[in-house]
């Protein structure tokens, strides 16, 4: 390769080099260039592993990596040149724009060529291999160096370069080191809520993420292996409740409750997975998440921090149940590590949090020009309260979530991209002010997804580098770090997260809310796992996970929990007749109300007369036992009194609340009541003809007697059927028959 090449290398040819690195803090691009390679008809190079990877005085470095050949022709007289630098980066500006875009770096070939055996035919991919001594190259310095693999062919022309990072450490005298950085993990266990207002899991992909090579499996297999790193975990508890339900025979539902529903058998790979979990977290700091991981910097500017609190102390009890422990304010980890001085505020004093982990650039420096990098520093909240915040590294985050995989496989030169650029960005780091200490704190996405064998790695890495001292959070934060007091900006006092769930979504979530205080009013003595299961439903509406693309997936949990509590309430009813005749002044009118859902109730009635304006004298209502339990199944009748009701139709309208009053969906219902007074009427004609009856009996009496008085009757007295008045002679008519004899005679008798 002829020499005047070290002096372009080609960086600037686009069409000779290969693509610039877009992300910052990222090598991800490299490891998809050889399929993109084959899309766009070119020869590639990649780099896939490099050993050792931390170089040290008199080592020999040896690189690997693949040739692709995605253009249509056989390429023959292929060959791969290594390049390096004697000088090490002194920013990690200037490491940045190595990687990202090839230059800042003073570049040399380093080693014997490889050169390619045989023509390479069009599709196929060739393993190359190549060295170089680190004191021929004349590294001594502690710090990172650049390393590059420039693809050739025989007629010198440059068909495509890869690019990664050498650490040099000559030794701990010789580095100055005044101290290793104390780095510290954040650890995350964290997943989209499963569970819904039924015992049901909304998907089953857990199971394969807790079986062999799922996400986590992964995270959680790494971190046992790696005892020494001294893993903080941040565990979202809603986690630990859906695994525990997997760990006996559960359902899914990705449907309603009521339609779609498979039943599964216990996970073995579940009960194994909160094994090894409770054994972790027994003897290694643990941060325990609201439950949910909810967006707590959207409900703070949505003004639904009591949910905040909710869901912090559900979280707490969930976790010391299923881990068998006591958990409580330490540490908050907010989702994305962003939170303005409005959501620190609420975690410094209504959660009494005194540690957060942010990212680094929420609190950039006042002066980047005389910045060296360090993790602890602090914030005065709005309340007057100082908290430790960690500063999780913003490049670092990058780099791992390069890493992230649906699979569990990445491809060999994208694994050794992070790990490697894990291991340069710390040491960049350390070299950076090796006379000062300072810290690191790391934080992956919450969601991250890495190889077992990637995780592995980086844990490997961050116990056996020299330059590091791996620390848990809680110990960062009482750390004497030299840099504590370099002047920061503080985060803003009120400014949306990143993609943080709208005000329209969580006002529709709290609409549901207050149905479900509602819901939860009404129930009778209801058992506590089945309170605690509606709130946990709720409180997962609001999850973190929800941000961005999830929001669709949250509507559709906050939609079934809604629709699971109409329907209970629907099966609540009033039953009365639409009409109801009364014949006096005053009745008893029935009510009843039927409950058809699966709990006991208490509801209160309410009836109230629907006023007429032309009605001088209404019905009225008398007091009468509103508040009524109805067993499920059961119905229970209500007889309300009225009175003084005017002659015609008086409607009542009839609803229910619970016992504090909170209105309810079940329908309200309306009847009449048919007022004629004919019953008095009646009454008064009775008691008339009863009087007249009494009378007409004495009269009738006192006749008789009279009539025994006489002796003896003349020969030629009156015949059966006449009436004689006084002495007279005259002879009357018969009497007509008496219809009212018989009353009278019962009158008599009586």
């Amino acid at each position: 390769m002829p020499a005047a090449v070290a002096a372009t290398l080609a960086w600037a040819s686009p069409a000779q080099a290969s693509p610039a690195h877009q992300a910052q803090g990222s090598q991800a691009g490299q490891a998809a260039e050889a399929g993109q390679a084959a899309q766009a008809g070119r020869v590639s190079v990649v780099i896939d592993s490099m050993s050792p990877q931390m170089a040290q005085p008199g080592a020999t470095v040896t690189v690997s990596g693949t040739i692709s050949n995605g253009t249509g022709q056989t390429k023959a007289g292929l060959d791969v040149q290594l390049w390096t630098s004697s000088v090490r980066f002194q920013t990690r500006d200037a490491m940045d724009g190595y990687v990202s875009r090839g230059t800042g770096a003073s570049l040399q070939p380093a080693g014997t060529t490889f050169l390619a055996p045989a023509g390479l035919r069009p599709g196929a991919t060739l393993k190359w291999h190549a060295s170089f001594q680190v004191n021929t190259v004349g590294m001594t310095e502690f710090g990172v160096y650049p390393v590059t693999a420039q693809l050739g062919d025989s007629q010198g022309n440059v068909l495509g370069a890869d690019r990664t990072l050498l650490p040099f450490w000559p030794g701990q005298q010789a580095a100055g080191l005044a101290r290793p950085l104390d780095i510290g993990w954040a650890w995350p266990l964290i997943d989209r809520p499963h569970h819904q207002v039924c015992t049901a899991l909304t998907s089953n992909d857990l199971a394969a993420s807790l079986g062999p090579g799922g996400r986590l499996s992964a995270l959680l297999a790494a971190g046992r292996a790696h005892p020494g790193a001294r893993l903080t975990w941040v565990i979202d508890p809603a986690l630990l409740s859906d695994v525990v339900t997997m760990t006996k025979t559960y359902q899914v539902a990705s449907g309603s409750c009521s339609s779609g529903v498979v039943t599964r058998p216990a996970s073995q790979p579940a009960k194994m997975w909160l094994s090894a979990l409770r054994l972790v977290t027994s003897a290694q700091p643990t941060v325990i998440t609201p439950y949910a991981n909810v967006d707590v910097s959207a409900l703070v500017h949505s003004e639904l921090t009591a949910d905040i609190t909710s869901a912090y102390s559900m979280g707490y009890t969930e976790a010391d149940h299923v881990l068998d422990g006591s958990f409580g304010p330490r540490i908050a980890v907010p989702a994305g590590g962003t939170a303005d001085l409005s959501t620190l505020t609420n975690l410094a004093t209504a959660q009494h949090i005194g540690t957060v982990v942010l990212d680094s650039n929420e609190m950039p420096p006042t002066d980047p020009a005389v910045f060296e990098d360090d993790a602890v520093t602090s914030v005065r909240t709005g309340s007057g309260l100082t908290m430790t915040v960690l500063l999780a590294d913003h490049v670092l985050t990058g780099v791992l979530a390069a890493g992230d995989t649906a699979t569990g496989v990445l491809p060999p030169s994208t694994q050794f991209a992070v790990s490697q650029r894990f291991l340069a960005e710390t040491a960049m780091i350390a070299a950076e002010a090796p006379d000062s200490y300072r810290s690191i704190v790391v934080a992956p996405p919450q969601d991250w997804s890495p190889p077992a064998a990637l995780a592995g790695d980086l844990l490997s890495e961050t116990t056996s580098t020299p330059w590091l001292a791996p620390t848990a959070l809680a110990s960062l934060a009482q750390a004497r770090d030299s840099q504590r007091t370099t002047s920061r900006q503080k985060p803003p006092s009120s400014k949306d997260s990143p993609g943080e769930l709208s005000g329209s979504y969580l006002s529709t979530v709290d609409g549901i809310g207050v149905q479900l205080g509602a819901y939860a009013d009404l129930l009778y003595q209801p058992s506590s796992s089945y309170v605690q299961g509606l709130q946990q439903a709720r409180i997962g509406t609001e999850s973190s996970a929800w941000r961005g693309d999830g929001t669709a997936e949250g509507l559709a949990l906050a939609d079934k929990l809604s629709y699971f509590m109409s329907g209970e309430e629907s099966q609540i009813t009033i039953i009365a007749a639409q009409q109801v005749p009364m014949g006096g002044s005053s009745g008893l009118v029935p009510v009843s109300i039927q409950n058809g859902s699966r709990h006991a109730i208490q509801v209160r009635l309410n009836a109230r007369v629907v006023a007429v304006s032309d009605r001088t004298s209404p019905l009225t209502i008398g007091h009468f036992q509103n508040l009524v339990k109805v067993e499920p199944g059961q119905s229970r009748t209500i007889r309300l009194p009225v009175s003084s009701a005017p002659i015609g139709p008086t409607a009542i309208r009839l609803s229910l609340t619970t016992a504090n009053g909170k209105p309810l969906t079940a329908r309200a219902t309306s009847l009449t009541v048919e007022s004629t007074r004919y019953g008095r009427a009646i009454l008064f004609l009775i008691g008339s003809a009863i009087g007249v009856l009494v009378l007409t009996s004495v009269f009738r009496g006192v006749r008789r007697r009279l009539r025994a008085d006489v002796q003896v009757a003349p020969e030629d007295s009156d015949l059966p059927g006449s009436v004689v008045t006084g002495t007279s002679g005259a002879r009357h008519p018969t009497e007509a028959p008496d219809d009212l004899a018989d009353a009278r005679r019962w009158v008599d008798d009586a």
